[in-house]
């Protein structure tokens, strides 16, 4: 029998009384091509220990006819040599399946690009881009190091090395972020129905540095470079920025706000729980600053008030570089602010609150911390909003931050 040709093989198609059948190769012993209404498939049939059997080599286009020849003549080399190639077929599947690389893929799929995180009893609330980027980016990561071995032979000095490495990279603080997300990758093995590890190697591991709790308020004086540097990046960021000063929302609560959670009529922010860290719904009132901000945005995108460039899909965070930017341009007597971050503005907020004398609780629903702060059965039957008395505080602050652009670059003291 002559031997098969990528000619025919690409004009190979069913027909309606053959809905499938095969192509026998005739130049390698044994290899067909099934046609099917599905795909063209490469089979080999022979024959191990008296047992008839197939063994699936490829699909056409994806595997080329030589390449499929190829295989095939692999697989009847083993078989002469007393290995069944399908025995070794799924050897290999199953080490596949135990690989770090394949298993920290389907962790970040399955689990962090859902709505909602898995209840690991580890903290996750984050982009699932930055769990990649610990996990699976980074040339100090667990995939980088670890990625092509089983799941099995991962151990806690493994982990240690990949710390220590992420604590020279890139600071103490990154390390402590890329144990937090190995501890729960590895936790997510762990847990059935994968049950794919009986011990995690993160088991027991200290944090690589403690945590230092930031008290930075910013002042009066860096609140009206700030904003003056917001006016000179322009939108997106330096928009995104000026509602974190004036709502003391979270920055990728911020980031990610959605058109459908604004009632620019009503002047109400409303989020639903699973975009805020504690799950539990908020509405912000907006300010007459922050409606004027809302309101000259353009609408660039159907969901996201801040899409993310080139991805419709996404939304805005580009935060590092833009960051840099605003530095250099919140300038105080000429030179760049320092030593800041998004978060502070969001402590700051608070902080200026208290001192104005607005009650503890109302800060604390402005923040969106009633739940810790509330017994729980004080949860249950106090539903109420506090929209009226938010609104008026995050007003008074909008007409202080509105006043400090009248006095711009000027030592200006601490709200009293």
């Amino acid at each position: 029998m002559s031997a098969l040709t990528e000619l025919q093989l690409k004009n190979a198609k069913p027909s309606a009384d053959k809905p499938q059948y095969e192509i026998r190769d005739g130049k390698i012993a044994g290899l067909f091509v099934r046609i099917s209404k599905e795909a063209k498939t490469f089979v080999l049939k022979y024959r191990f220990e008296g047992r008839p059997l197939r063994l699936t080599v490829g699909r056409y286009p994806d595997l080329s006819l030589l390449e499929a020849r190829n295989k095939a003549q692999d697989a009847r080399s083993q078989i002469a040599k007393g290995i069944d190639p399908q025995a070794v077929k799924k050897k290999e599947k199953q080490k596949l399946a135990d690989r770090v690389d394949g298993l920290v893929k389907q962790f970040i799929d399955e689990e962090c690009k859902g709505p909602k995180f898995e209840k690991t009893g580890v903290p996750l609330k984050t982009s699932w881009k930055n769990i990649k980027a610990d996990l699976d980016h980074s040339k100090a990561s667990l995939v980088e190091s670890c990625g092509t071995r089983s799941i099995h032979h991962v151990t806690d000095a493994d982990i240690a090395s990949i710390l220590k490495k992420v604590t020279a990279k890139r600071g103490p603080q990154a390390a402590n972020n890329a144990l937090k997300r190995m501890k729960a990758f590895f936790l997510w093995c762990r847990k059935p129905p994968r049950r794919l590890i009986a011990v995690s190697p993160c088991e027991g591991m200290d944090k690589p540095a403690e945590e230092a709790s930031r008290e930075r308020v910013v002042t009066d004086a860096e609140l009206a470079a700030i904003r003056q540097g917001c006016d000179a990046v322009g939108y997106p960021y330096g928009n995104i920025v000026k509602l974190l000063m004036l709502t003391g929302q979270r920055r990728t609560e911020v980031a990610a706000m959605r058109w459908t959670e604004l009632d620019l009529d009503a002047g109400n922010w409303e989020m639903p729980g699973d975009r805020t860290k504690n799950d539990e719904p908020t509405i912000i009132p907006l300010s007459t600053l922050a409606l004027d901000i809302l309101k000259a945005v353009p609408c660039l995108n159907d969901t996201f008030v801040f899409p993310a460039r080139g991805n419709e899909e996404s939304h805005f965070s580009g935060y590092s570089k833009c960051k840099k930017d605003l530095d250099k341009k919140a300038l105080i007597d000429g030179k760049a602010l320092e030593n800041w971050t998004q978060h502070d503005l969001r402590r700051t907020l608070a902080t200026n609150l208290g001192r104005r004398q607005v009650a503890p609780h109302i800060i604390e629903h402005i923040l969106n911390h009633k739940a810790a702060s509330m017994s729980a059965v004080a949860k249950i039957y106090n539903r109420y909003q506090y929209l009226d008395e938010k609104r008026q505080a995050l007003q008074m602050w909008a007409d202080h931050i509105q006043a400090l652009a009248s006095v711009p670059n000027s030592p200006l003291k601490d709200a009293a």
